[in-house]
């Protein structure tokens, strides 16, 4: 079985566009924040500038920049197995990318109004949709490989 990358495909590319500008989006608030609090670089939340900043303050900027972190600690993964479902099944994997973008969201939006509690719900939803998307890259590829 030969792969044919059809029109479909596009639905994928315009999942990583978004998922792309998510993150990008993650990282600017971080940059936002280091200019509110007053975070120089290369504090990244617990140096010399950081310790100036009240309780409340620091636990702030570290939950802006830990849902940053975290973005950019998976979107890699994300994207390959998007593009690599994608091959196979472009709507479903299109699909599980807005399930991912979502959950990604809500992630981000419950860390940072109520810190690390507030992000399961988030997580949960984007966690499954790699998982979702990382078995249909592998389903296919044995699929492909081995059963052909």
């Amino acid at each position: 079985m030969a792969i044919v990358i059809g029109a479909n495909f596009g639905y994928c590319v315009l999942a990583a566009v978004g998922i792309s500008f998510q993150c990008a989006l993650a990282s600017a608030a971080v940059g936002a924040a280091r200019k509110k609090y007053k975070v120089e670089y290369p504090d990244n939340g617990g140096g010399r500038f950081s310790d100036k900043l009240s309780d409340e303050d620091w636990i702030k900027f570290n939950s802006i920049k830990r849902v940053s972190d975290h973005y950019t600690e998976q979107v890699g993964l994300v994207l390959s197995m998007l593009l690599m479902a994608g091959l196979f099944q472009p709507k479903l994997a299109a699909s599980l990318g807005a399930a991912f973008i979502f959950g990604r969201f809500l992630f981000g939006r419950g860390y940072i109004s109520k810190g690390p509690e507030g992000r399961k719900i988030g997580f949960m939803i984007s966690a499954l949709s790699f998982l979702a998307l990382m078995g249909t890259a592998a389903y296919n590829a044995a699929m492909v490989t081995c059963f052909a």
